[in-house]
């Protein structure tokens, strides 16, 4: 979810130029060219044939993402932040064939990943989640997080961005020292205080609107009353099932995609935003859905234990305010959220009842 340009159309000729750019062998002829929604970004489906195989007949299928107007919307940080996550985690991360960080006549960055499989699944589906598919969805995100988290990258808080060699149509590197952050902060709540910044004034023009000024008043609160240390990992951060493949008869995880919107925080904030959104509390004021933030973060945890068993204190306890902010996510995106006709307002009103519930 989150606003941005429209999508670029490209034509045939010129993603079949951008694909010679990227320095693959054997060249495998481009057979088909889709275009998939994928926000804002311009994304296609890439079928080509020949350059496997011992009839040289084979398909090869990979994505091609691209700037929708030139400018980078972290792309060029993407691909690299794949390439770490290839090389030093278990996550189902789509592999980067190659990046192209400038062009002079192709609508660059872009850069081409290989496929994966499983299905896209709507935002909104999580909610209708069998307890068991849920519970293995959660389990496994918990894992992966806690892969994640072990990644070391980061030593301060802020927007991950990279520090890499600029790419003509080669694979990243997958160093984690490539990356590093944007406008770095040695203190987590100087960091947290800008963020919620951010998106308390996106809240405020938001349907909720009514609601932030004592949103203000108690994330304020909130942030001072932090106790730490803090300590920076990467953090997913733009959680959802829009950002998965799955397999959605057994929640198994099969592909995590999207990681442009990573950020540098503490283990704790990243664990808090996924259990909220995967347990789809947000949508429990639609008829015969219930609020499963119980059974999604229990299982979370399981997840982040039995991968690093070290750490999980990190994530153990419960912190409201990083649970706010998810909820606070949730009504800046609203207008992007698709209901059954006639249940917008009692969505609306259970959000603004458990909002209320948590800062009264």
């Amino acid at each position: 979810m989150g606003d941005g340009p429209a999508a670029q159309e490209l034509s045939e000729s010129t993603i079949e130029e951008m694909l010679r750019s990227i320095e693959r062998e054997p060249e495998p002829e481009l057979v088909r060219a889709t275009a998939v929604d994928r926000g804002f970004c311009s994304v296609y489906r890439i079928i080509g044939s020949g350059g496997e195989g011992t009839d040289g007949n084979a398909t090869r299928e990979g994505y091609l993402k691209a700037t929708p107007d030139g400018q980078t919307w972290g792309i060029p940080t993407e691909s690299r932040i794949q390439a770490v996550l290839n090389a030093h985690t278990s996550i189902p991360v789509p592999p980067v064939c190659g990046v192209v960080d400038d062009h002079d006549t192709l609508p660059s960055p872009f850069y081409l990943m290989h496929a994966l499989p499983g299905e896209e699944v709507a935002y909104e589906r999580v909610c209708r989640f069998e307890d068991a598919s849920l519970r293995r969805l959660a389990r496994e995100t918990g894992e992966y997080l806690a892969e994640l988290h072990a990644v070391s990258a980061v030593d301060r808080f802020g927007h991950v961005r990279h520090d890499g060699p600029e790419l003509d149509g080669g694979q990243p590197a997958g160093d984690p020292a490539t990356l590093t952050i944007g406008t770095p902060r040695e203190a987590w709540p100087t960091a947290l205080r800008n963020y919620a910044d951010r998106e308390l004034d996106r809240h405020a023009d938001s349907r909720f609107s009514d609601l932030t000024p004592e949103l203000r008043r108690w994330v304020e609160t909130g942030i001072d009353e932090l106790d730490g240390p803090f300590e920076p990992v990467l953090g997913r951060n733009d959680h959802g099932l829009h950002n998965l493949l799955i397999d959605p008869e057994t929640g198994e995880i099969t592909a995590m995609l999207d990681w442009g919107y990573t950020l540098a925080v503490p283990p704790a904030f990243d664990f808090e935003f996924a259990a909220y959104l995967y347990s789809g509390a947000f949508l429990a004021g639609l008829p015969d859905v219930s609020d499963r933030r119980t059974l999604v973060r229990n299982a979370m945890l399981s997840g982040y234990r039995s991968t690093t068993p070290t750490r999980a204190e990190n994530v153990s306890a419960p912190e409201p305010l990083y649970e706010t902010l998810a909820m606070i996510r949730i009504m800046n995106d609203f207008h992007h959220l698709a209901f059954p006709d006639g249940t917008e307002t009692a969505v609306m009103d259970r959000i603004r009842a458990d909002v209320r519930d948590r800062i009264s």
